[in-house]
């Protein structure tokens, strides 16, 4: 199941802007695009979920709960973090620039997660 019925709710909610609902497109599309990696709410709901939190809370101007030191920690032995991390930094160059650098740790952190999945 794709994420419009999520995305289309939350934007007519008014809890994710046009500018950031786009973005939260340009980074599903980059995922397929780039990596032959169809985003679902099975595969990805927690990521894609953050991310819309995120972009509203940057927008916004609010303060990012840094990630628990400890938990990536944990993050950066995962087998897949090298690739996760690879994919945060690709994504904050083409599609999210500014992305601060708490909010890219969660990011490789939900990355990560995906991977690892079957």
């Amino acid at each position: 199941m794709d994420f419009e019925p999520r995305l289309s709710i939350l934007r007519t909610a008014g809890m994710l802007s046009d500018e950031d609902y786009q973005k939260v497109q340009d980074v599903i599309r980059y995922f397929r695009e780039k990596y032959d990696l169809t985003l679902t709410e099975e595969n990805a709901s927690s990521m894609v979920t953050h991310l819309c939190a995120a972009l509203g809370r940057i927008q916004r101007g609010e303060p990012v709960e840094p990630l628990d030191e400890e938990v990536y920690e944990e993050t950066m032995q995962e087998p897949t973090f090298p690739q996760a991390l690879e994919m945060t930094q690709g994504l904050v160059k083409e599609v999210l620039p500014g992305l601060p650098e708490d909010e890219q740790k969660f990011l490789t952190m939900h990355i990560g997660v995906l991977l690892a999945q079957p």
